[in-house]
C-alpha cells in the first residue's frame, strides 16, 4: 500500500494530495485569489478593544482587521495574565501577533501574541519557555529523551533572540521617540525581558537524532532574529514572515508521513521540492520524481473523483450503507445511513456494527479531507449492545488518530449519537471551490470562478497533451470565466500547451458548463 505525496503545480492554482494506503486523506489547494496567511506574523496595530468580548481589534493590513482574544497574549509579554485586556493593551499599540486561523465567512483572521515558527521537528515558541512533546508521541522513554535534548540545546543558547530584539528596539526607540519614550517602551515590552523561548517537539522527531534536532533548532533561531530585526525597522501594519510556499510547505508538512514516493508535475515545482529536501531532509531526496507523462497527474492516480465524492452530501461504504452530510455554521451532522432493502432480523446487530465500523474509518478521512472543524455530531446506526456502541467508538478514536488536527470525541449516547470537535484551522474545501448562489438568497452554491478556471486549464491541458503541437483550440464558456483571461493569462497557456487558445464568451451558458474544441 503506497504513501504517496502529489503536487500539482498549475498556472493559477496549486493542489497538494497525500495519498495513505493508496487513498487520499488530505488535499491542500492554494491559488491568488485565496491567498492564505495562515502562520503568517505581522507586525500589527490595534484598532479597537472590546472590554465586553476581552478581545481586541488589530489591523495587519488584511481587508479586514484580525480577533485577538485576551487568552491569545503570552503573560510574560503584559504583565499578569490576569488582568483585563484593556489594561494590557492600548488602541493604537503595536504588537507581534501570528494568524491562527484563515477567515471564516463574515469573520476575519483570528490572531495570536504567542507566535510559533513550524520547522521539520519542532516549533520554536520564542514566548514560551516551556519544552513540551507531542501526545502523539506515545513511548514515555522516547518522550522524555526528546525532552531532555531540547531543554539542553536552549540552555546552551549563547544569546535568545529576545536579547537581540531588546537591544535593536533600545535603539531603536532612543533613535526615533527619544529616551523617555524609549523608557516607556521598554516599561510596555517587557516580553524582552524574557530569560528562555521554549520549543513543541512534533511527531516527526520520534527517533530522530541530536544532530538533525540542533539543526532545525539553529534553523528557527536564525529565522525568528531575522523577524525581529524585520520588527525593529517596520512601522504597522508590516507583515514581518510568512511561511514557504505552497511546496515547500507541503513538504514541510507531510515528509513525516513515511513517505514512499514524492511528484511533482512541473519543473519549477520540482527544483523548489529538490532544494527543500537536500536543506532539510535529504534522505527523502531519492523519493522526489519529476512526473511528466501526457496526463494530468491527478486523474492517473485517481484523485480527481476523491475529490468529487469530498463535496458530495452522500459518500457510499463499502459494507453498503452510507454517510449523509450536513453542514451548518453551528455545527457538522452526520448520519449514518443503512443499506437498501436491509431488514432487521437476527443479524441487524452485526450488520450495524461492520456499517458503524466501516463508517468510524471514512469519517475520519472525510473529516480531514473536506477541512470540517467545530463540533460535529454523529449518529450512527443503533445498536441495543453497549459492547458494539464501545467497539465503534473506538474505532472512530483510533482512525482519528492519525488527524493532524486536535480532535476530542465524546461517548456514544443511547441514541447511538456521537459528540466531537475538531479544531478548525483553514478553510473547509467546499467553500474553496464554491460559493454562495446569487439568485437563491445564498441558500444553494455555484462553483467558484477561480475554481471553474483552474478545472478550465487542466481540462485544456489534457486535450493539447493529446493533439499535435501547433493546434488550435477554441474555448467556448461564460461570460464571467472568460473575463479572467486576460491577454497575459492567455499568453502564459498559449507557451504551456504549444497552441494558439481563443477564449469565446457565450451569453447563457452555465459557469461551469465550458467546452473545448480543437479547431485543426
Amino acid at each position: 500500500m503506497a504513501n504517496e505525496l502529489l503536487i500539482d503545480v498549475g498556472l493559477t492554482e496549486t493542489r497538494v494530495a497525500l495519498v495513505e494506503d493508496d487513498r487520499l486523506v488530505h488535499l491542500d489547494l492554494e491559488r491568488p485569489d485565496r491567498d492564505s496567511a495562515l502562520g503568517a506574523i505581522f507586525l500589527g496595530r490595534v484598532r479597537l478593544i472590546e472590554p465586553g468580548l476581552q478581545a481586541a481589534y488589530v489591523d495587519i493590513g488584511l481587508a479586514r482587521d484580525g480577533f485577538l482574544n485576551a487568552s491569545d497574549l503570552a503573560p510574560d509579554m503584559f504583565g499578569d495574565n490576569s488582568r483585563p485586556i484593556e489594561q494590557r493593551l492600548a488602541e493604537g499599540d503595536a504588537i507581534l501577533v501570528q494568524v491562527i486561523r484563515d477567515p471564516v465567512g463574515e469573520k476575519g483572521v483570528k490572531l495570536t501574541a504567542r507566535p510559533s515558527l513550524p520547522g521539520r521537528f519542532i516549533s520554536l515558541t520564542p514566548y514560551d519557555s516551556r519544552v513540551r512533546v507531542s501526545k502523539r508521541i506515545l513511548e514515555d522513554a522516547e518522550r522524555m529523551r526528546l525532552a531532555a535534548l531540547l531543554q539542553s540545546m536552549l540552555a546552551l543558547a549563547d544569546q535568545t533572540p529576545a536579547q537581540v530584539s531588546l537591544a535593536l528596539r533600545r535603539k531603536l526607540g532612543e533613535r526615533r521617540v527619544g529616551k523617555s519614550a524609549a523608557t516607556t517602551l521598554d516599561r510596555r515590552r517587557s516580553d524582552d525581558r524574557r530569560l528562555a523561548m521554549g520549543a513543541l517537539v512534533e511527531t516527526a522527531a520520534e527517533k530522530a537524532d541530536q544532530e538533525a534536532l540542533t539543526a532545525d533548532l539553529q534553523r528557527l533561531r536564525a529565522r525568528w532574529i531575522a523577524i525581529e530585526e524585520r520588527r525593529s525597522k517596520a512601522t504597522a501594519p508590516a507583515e514581518l514572515w510568512r511561511e514557504m510556499g505552497p511546496v515547500g510547505r507541503a513538504l514541510r508538512n507531510h515528509v513525516g508521513a513515511r513517505l514512499d514516493t514524492i511528484r511533482v508535475n512541473d519543473a519549477r515545482g520540482f527544483a523548489e521540492a529538490r532544494a527543500w529536501l537536500f536543506e532539510h531532509a535529504p534522505e527523502l531526496v531519492g523519493k522526489l520524481e519529476r512526473y511528466d507523462e501526457p496526463g494530468a497527474l491527478f486523474e492517473l492516480f485517481e484523485i480527481e473523483s476523491d475529490i468529487d465524492a469530498a463535496l458530495s452530501r452522500r459518500v457510499v461504504l463499502p459494507s453498503g450503507g452510507a454517510l449523509l452530510f450536513g453542514e451548518t455554521d453551528a455545527l457538522t451532522a452526520i448520519d449514518v445511513d443503512i443499506a437498501r432493502g436491509a431488514r432487521r432480523g437476527n443479524d441487524f446487530e452485526e450488520l450495524a456494527l461492520r456499517i458503524n465500523l466501516d463508517a468510524a474509518e471514512e469519517i475520519a478521512r472525510q473529516l480531514r479531507l473536506r477541512g470540517i472543524g467545530g463540533i460535529i455530531v454523529i449518529d450512527f446506526l443503533h445498536m441495543d449492545s453497549s459492547a458494539y456502541r464501545a467497539q465503534a467508538v473506538n474505532a472512530l478514536r483510533k482512525a482519528l488518530s492519525r488527524d493532524p488536527a486536535p480532535v476530542k470525541v465524546l461517548g456514544m449516547s443511547a441514541l447511538g449519537l456521537v459528540e466531537m470537535t475538531r479544531k478548525r484551522i483553514g478553510e473547509p474545501l467546499g467553500t474553496r471551490l464554491f460559493e454562495a448562489c446569487p439568485t437563491c438568497d445564498s441558500d444553494g452554491h455555484i462553483p467558484s470562478l477561480p475554481a471553474v478556471q483552474a478545472e478550465l486549464i487542466r481540462r485544456a491541458m489534457a486535450e493539447a497533451a493529446m493533439s499535435p503541437r501547433g493546434s488550435r483550440f477554441a474555448i467556448a464558456c461564460a461570460p464571467d470565466v472568460a473575463a479572467l483571461f486576460g491577454p497575459d493569462l492567455l499568453g502564459q497557456l498559449e507557451r504551456r500547451l504549444g497552441a494558439h487558445v481563443e477564449v469565446r464568451p457565450e451569453a447563457g451558458r452555465r459557469r461551469e458548463a465550458f467546452s473545448i474544441d480543437r479547431l485543426n
